[in-house]
């Protein structure tokens, strides 16, 4: 008769919750869940670009409308122009009509060919750099629209240097009552990459989805303040870090003369946390909802000038 071998001992039944406890001190029983709740220093981050680079995308892209539309009226095609404010441009004009083109003035069917060098349309304005195209596709008396294309465009603005790269399309009104003049621009476009240069730092912005109308008003030529409405998406490649997020103005937000934001609120919108931003009196509040989940979780206040020093 062969011996048996002997019945290994059995490991002792563990309770449920004391073997979860093993697994999770071990690194066992599956992935924890991710903490998706956006740190203090996205949120400034995020309000402060939310805050700024709303405003100065729109004004760079309405710039290059404006700056084109002073050289085809100061110069005929193929002449350089030297520019009210320094610097020179040339274009070059197909489509349209011969009296159209030589009229001084965007006519619908005119597709345009501008190259500026260091162009500043008028007294004040911003310095443009750079190629574009420019297609008219409607026009009547105090209004135009086109749809341009830019091609490392750099337009120098007094907070920070914007190179643009895309197509947008611009619809422009203008209203003048006596000496003052309300300008409007309907931005829209599709996606358009931007390069920001502010002390020495430079950093990566995609903008998408744009739909943004900026009305700049003057008095005897000089610019009194701004407001702004509409809505992006803004993808942030930063130094310190890389988010995305969807903005969208509450209203009409309102701007002084420099471009520093006065009254208004936004809405941001991130993955996992929703970002409310107020502006008024020279402060801005800051609300975060994490989840969201209709609570506020945290609220920051900020002057309205460190806050905009943040951006990009």
């Amino acid at each position: 008769m062969t011996a048996s071998s002997p019945t290994p001992p059995r490991l002792a039944l563990l309770p449920a919750a004391a073997l979860l406890a093993l697994l999770s001190a071990c690194g066992g029983g599956g992935d924890t869940a991710s903490d998706t709740t956006v740190s203090a220093e996205t949120t400034e981050a995020v309000s402060a670009n939310s805050l700024s680079m709303t405003e100065d995308s729109a004004n760079a892209a309405s710039a290059t409308l404006a700056t084109a539309q002073a050289v085809v009226a100061g110069v005929q095609a193929s002449q350089t122009h030297a520019c009210a404010g320094g610097g020179t441009a040339v274009y070059s004009v197909s489509g349209g009509s011969l009296g159209g083109a030589t009229n001084g003035q965007l006519d619908a069917g005119e597709v345009y060919s501008l190259q500026f060098h260091s162009c500043v349309g008028s007294a004040g304005a911003a310095s443009i750099d750079g190629t574009m195209t420019l297609e008219v596709t409607a026009a009547s008396a105090g209004a135009v629209t086109v749809q341009t294309s830019t091609q490392g465009v750099v337009v120098a603005l007094p907070r920070r240097t914007l190179t643009l790269n895309g197509s947008s399309t611009l619809a422009q009104t203008v209203v003048t009552n006596g000496a003052t003049s309300v300008t409007t621009n309907r931005w829209t476009s599709p996606q358009i990459t931007l390069t920001s240069l502010r002390n020495a730092r430079t950093s990566s912005l995609t903008l998408s989805g744009v739909d943004f109308t900026r009305s700049v008003t003057t008095t005897g030529g000089v610019v009194s303040g701004s407001a702004g409405q509409g809505t992006l998406t803004l993808a942030a490649t930063l130094p310190n870090g890389s988010w995305t997020a969807d903005i969208a103005t509450q209203g009409t937000v309102s701007y002084d003369a420099s471009g520093v934001p006065t009254a208004g609120s936004w809405q941001i919108t991130l993955p996992h946390n929703l970002i409310g931003l107020q502006v008024g009196a020279g402060t801005a509040t800051v609300t975060v909802d994490h989840g969201p989940d209709g609570t506020i979780d945290h609220t920051y206040t900020f002057s309205v000038s460190t806050l905009s020093s943040q951006a990009v």
